[in-house]
C-alpha cells in the first residue's frame, strides 16, 4: 500500500512539473510572438515614408494617366507595364547586394503581379509630366486618399514605403524621371518617384535609373549638377575622373554597371563616419 502511495506521489509530481513546464512554454511562445510583432514596424517616420534602406521597404506601383499621357492598356502598353516590374527586380537586386557589402540587409517588396494591393491604376486631370515638382501635393493627396499605407506596412511587416508613379510618355518627352524625398524638404514626407517611361528622343527608363531614383528616397543626392547639397567643385571633379557613381550617371542597359560608393553609403546612413570627400569638397552632411 505504501508502495502504491509512493508511486501515486511520484506520478502527481511528474504531472505538476509537466503542467508548469507547459504553461511556461506557452508564456515564452507568446512573449516571442509579441516581441517579433513589436519589431515589425517600429520606424517613427522622422525621415519621411522611406526611413532607412537597410530595412524592409514596400514599393507601390501606380500607373497614372495625366492630361497629356494616357494608358490605354493595349498589348504593347501592357508589355511595357510588365517590363517595369522586371526592371524593378533588377534595380532592387542591385541595391540589396550593395547594402549587404556594408554588412546590413535591405528587403524590397514590390511584386504587384502576385500581390495586387501593390498596384494602382488611376487618372489625373492635371499635367503631371513635367520637370519640376510643383504638383507634388496633387500626387500626395492621391496617396493619402487611396492607399492605406499603414495597413500595407503591417501586412508585409515593412518599415518603409515608397511610391512610383508610371507615366506612359513617348520619346518626344524631354523630362527625365525624378524623385521627391524628405531629404530635399520636410514637406516631402510621402516619398515618390515619377517614372517617365520614354524620354529624350530615344531612351526608355532602365534599371540603373530605377536604382538611382529609389536611392533618392533614402537620402542620396544627384552628383551630376550643382545643388544645395553638392557644390559645383565636386560636380567638376566627377567629370574630371569620369566618375562611375550611380548617382552621377546611368545607362539604358538592362544590367547595372555603376558603383554604389562610400559617399552613397554615407547619405543612405549605412556608415557611421563622414567620408573624407565630404569635408574635402564641402558636401552636405546627412541627417542619418
Amino acid at each position: 500500500m505504501k508502495r502504491d502511495y509512493k508511486l501515486y506521489i511520484i506520478c502527481l509530481a511528474i504531472f505538476i512539473v509537466c503542467f508548469v513546464l507547459y504553461f511556461a512554454y506557452l508564456r515564452y511562445s507568446n512573449y516571442e510572438e509579441n516581441k517579433n510583432e513589436e519589431k515589425v514596424y517600429i520606424y517613427d517616420g522622422k525621415l519621411g515614408s522611406a526611413g532607412e534602406i537597410d530595412k524592409t521597404t514596400i514599393i507601390v506601383s501606380i500607373f497614372a494617366s495625366d492630361k497629356n499621357n494616357i494608358w490605354t492598356y493595349n498589348d504593347e502598353e501592357n508589355s511595357t507595364i510588365y517590363d517595369t516590374l522586371d526592371d524593378l527586380e533588377i534595380a532592387t537586386d542591385y541595391l540589396t547586394k550593395q547594402v549587404k557589402k556594408y554588412k546590413k540587409n535591405a528587403k524590397f517588396i514590390f511584386d504587384w503581379a502576385n500581390n495586387s494591393d501593390l498596384r494602382y491604376d488611376t487618372s489625373f486631370d492635371e499635367v503631371l509630366v513635367r520637370s519640376d515638382g510643383s504638383m507634388y501635393d496633387v500626387q500626395k493627396q492621391y496617396i493619402e486618399n487611396n492607399i492605406n499605407s499603414e495597413e500595407l506596412k503591417k501586412k508585409y511587416k515593412a518599415d518603409n514605403i515608397i511610391y512610383m508613379f508610371f507615366f506612359n510618355t513617348d520619346y518626344s518627352n524631354q523630362s527625365n524621371s525624378w524623385t521627391l524625398g524628405y531629404s530635399n524638404s520636410k514637406k516631402y514626407d510621402k516619398e515618390y518617384t515619377n517614372v517617365f517611361i520614354k524620354y529624350d528622343d530615344k531612351f526608355i527608363m532602365a534599371p540603373s535609373s530605377y536604382a538611382h531614383e529609389i536611392m533618392h528616397c533614402f537620402g542620396a543626392h544627384d552628383l551630376y549638377y550643382a545643388n544645395s547639397y553638392i557644390p559645383i567643385e565636386y560636380v567638376n571633379y566627377c567629370k574630371e575622373v569620369n566618375c562611375k557613381d550611380i548617382m552621377y550617371r546611368v545607362t539604358a542597359d538592362k544590367e547595372i554597371h555603376f558603383d554604389f560608393t562610400e559617399l552613397d553609403a554615407y547619405y543612405l546612413g549605412l556608415i557611421d563616419y563622414v567620408p573624407k570627400i565630404v569635408n574635402e569638397y564641402n558636401l552636405a552632411l546627412t541627417e542619418h
